[in-house]
């Protein structure tokens, strides 16, 4: 305990040196994840709905992982002396690389101009995604839920939603 205290004089100190480690190593996996040659050679829709499938197949891949995460962000925002720690981890990176693989998208014509005024942006699939995520995480950690829920079909008809959305077919 000595040791820990000399290195983080708080419980928050620990928590954001933790939280800060997890995302280190989670942008070294998404950085070989956007570099890799089949996610390039998609087209932009495409490469959203790789992000898509991704985030929420972590969730239920490794849902301890992101609900910890989740819960270790909470705490830090209610610290007052932590308000200006990033809480949003590599976040903001998958939000660049989505609104990358929009502006593709609309220049391939995988996605057009009158899906993103009407039906789907960057914003709302991003805000959507951290939420659900959060959501199926918390859902697969909890028996009740999990069994009242099935977390991995609500995956699979959210990234099926969200391919419906994309190709421009809202009918099934």
């Amino acid at each position: 305990p000595r040791s820990i205290q000399h290195y983080y004089k708080t419980k928050n100190d620990l928590i954001a040196a933790v939280l800060e480690n997890g995302y280190a190593a989670e942008l070294r996996e998404m950085k070989l994840f956007f570099a890799s040659e089949r996610y390039q050679s998609k087209a932009g829709a495409d490469q959203i709905m790789a992000i898509v499938a991704t985030a929420m197949n972590k969730a239920v891949e490794h849902p301890d992982i992101i609900f910890c995460t989740a819960q270790m962000q909470h705490i830090l925002s209610r610290a007052s002396e932590r308000r200006e720690q990033q809480l949003s981890g590599n976040w903001l990176y998958v939000m660049e690389h989505l609104q990358n693989a929009f502006n593709k998208g609309l220049a391939d014509g995988s996605i057009t101009k009158a899906m993103e005024e009407k039906l789907i942006d960057v914003k709302s699939i991003m805000l959507a995604l951290r939420g659900i995520q959060e959501q199926v995480a918390f859902t697969m950690r909890d028996k009740a839920l999990n069994e009242l829920f099935e977390p991995q079909n609500v995956v699979k008809k959210y990234i099926c939603q969200m391919e419906l959305m994309l190709s421009g077919k809202q009918d099934v």
